[in-house]
């Protein structure tokens, strides 16, 4: 007996040794990194002008440091001499800088660096180089920054210029600064671009599901390359369940769309009740060395509207039962932290609600994340205003113009659409997203609309 016990308590050891063993093995879903946190190390000031900067970077040794996401006008005091619709909060002119190293040889490897949100009018330099601006303070927005990076082991600064010195600029509290999530992005020369996948799913049975997968592909290379573009499908449980593999050729300096497709047996559906998740795990392989790799989440579910009979999700009628959300979360300003979200979204959750209107613009990828988690419905928003500005101090159309209330219809001519192809770049693969609204309040933007639709009586 005791030398049983004895063989049973060896084998056990070793078992669990072995365990310990694959444990610690890299995963397919975890042993690739792109992205790095680049909310950490920021330097920030206000500023007394809108003069936009001339001489950058600026010296910030005094400036204060802040870690983003980062909103200044939820720290100011309320001030009745403001506007009501903005919260009786400031706007104003700020600066961040960022110094970091930089780590990977420009001839190897493609730095980006990736903002999810900066309220408003924003411009970006590195190394006093300007990389571009983008007004509008809800979409994402991404830059190249290898040629204006130093060579490897040297500084750099990234500096951020964001004028919101228009502070009733809209009729909800908007907040100011870099107040989502910010990402360096690392790849190779030949990568899947940001945003470069796309996963859908046109056949849905109880028994199959067709998956449907577009790949970006990109070559900054002054050689063609030939390689292997290997898909994995993983479930909730992180089990491997699909594969797909294909030999491919791209030339230099060029990006190509290539489709792959696969089949799921009996696939789990996403739906508010019960919202399964699947990854699609692509990598880029070349003479067995592993270049990139890209992770996308999705949902399997079908859509379906009918004007007589209504919405219908996954084969179902389906009551969406919703509400507004505003992209603020209350004491916390704009720069709102996962854990706000969640217990906001576990109350609606218990008070019956399924659906999420993004009024009136495009919210943070994390919030969709959690949405696509928690089993949310999301009608995705991208514009208030367009070409006919709305008064922000009185509602309906503007009354008078005024510097402190000029909005987003300043840009829309040339920005917007780039502003929706990046907003729907980004969500487009959430299973929660299952209407897009280009606006809110559209009659109001174009009067004649009212008469043209039928919604509204002329008479």
């Amino acid at each position: 007996m005791k030398r049983m016990v004895q063989k049973y308590s060896i084998y056990s050891l070793l078992l669990g040794f072995v365990s310990l063993l694959f444990a610690c093995q890299p995963s397919a879903l975890h042993d690739f990194e792109r992205e790095t946190d680049f909310n950490f190390g920021w330097k920030f000031q206000l500023l007394n002008d809108t003069n936009s900067l001339k001489d950058v970077p600026l010296e910030d040794a005094g400036w204060r440091d802040v870690r983003l996401p980062h909103d200044w006008s939820i720290e100011a005091s309320f001030d009745s001499t403001l506007e009501g619709c903005v919260g009786y909060l400031p706007g104003g002119v700020g600066v961040y800088q960022k110094h970091f190293t930089t780590t990977s040889a420009k001839n190897d490897k493609s730095t980006f660096v990736l903002f999810d949100g900066v309220y408003n009018n924003a411009k970006f330099w590195l190394n006093g180089k300007f990389l571009g601006e983008n007004p509008y303070g809800y979409s994402p927005v991404f830059f190249n920054l290898t040629d204006a990076l130093n060579e490897v082991g040297e500084p750099n600064v990234l500096t951020v210029y964001v004028d919101h010195s228009r502070f009733a600029d809209s009729r909800w509290y908007t907040g100011s600064g870099i107040y989502r999530k910010v990402k360096l992005v690392t790849l190779d020369k030949l990568h899947i671009p940001i945003w470069g996948t796309f996963v859908t799913t046109p056949e849905i049975t109880d028994n199959e599901a067709k998956l449907n997968i577009e790949i970006t592909v990109e070559n900054e290379r002054t050689q063609a390359y030939s390689f292997s573009l290997r898909t994995v499908i993983f479930d909730a449980s992180g089990k491997q369940i699909a594969q797909v593999e294909d030999k491919l050729n791209l030339g230099s300096d060029t990006a190509e769309v290539f489709k792959q497709q696969l089949e799921l047996r009996h696939p789990q559906l996403w739906d508010p009740e019960h919202p399964y998740m699947y990854k699609a795990v692509s990598t880029i392989v070349v003479g067995g060395k592993k270049l990139d790799q890209y992770s996308t989440p999705f949902g399997i579910r079908s859509l379906r509207f009918d004007k007589d009979k209504g919405f219908f999700l996954n084969g179902k009628s389906t009551y969406v039962k919703g509400v507004c959300l505003h992209h603020d979360g209350g004491l916390v300003g704009a720069a709102v932290p996962k854990g706000v979200w969640q217990r906001r979204l576990k109350l609606l959750k218990e008070a019956g609600v399924n659906a999420i209107r993004t009024s009136h613009n495009p919210f943070s990828d994390e919030f969709l994340d959690l949405c696509d988690e928690m089993g949310f419905l999301v009608q995705n928003e991208i514009f208030d205003e367009m070409d006919n500005p709305k008064d922000k101090r009185f509602n309906l159309n503007e009354r008078e113009v005024l510097y402190r209330t000029r909005g987003y219809t300043e840009h829309f001519q040339k920005w917007g659409e780039s502003d929706l192809k990046r907003t729907m770049q980004r969500d487009r693969n959430h299973p929660s997203v299952f209407q897009w609204s280009i606006g809110n309040e559209i009659e109001w933007t174009y009067p004649d609309y009212k008469y043209i639709s039928g919604l509204w009586d002329p008479r």
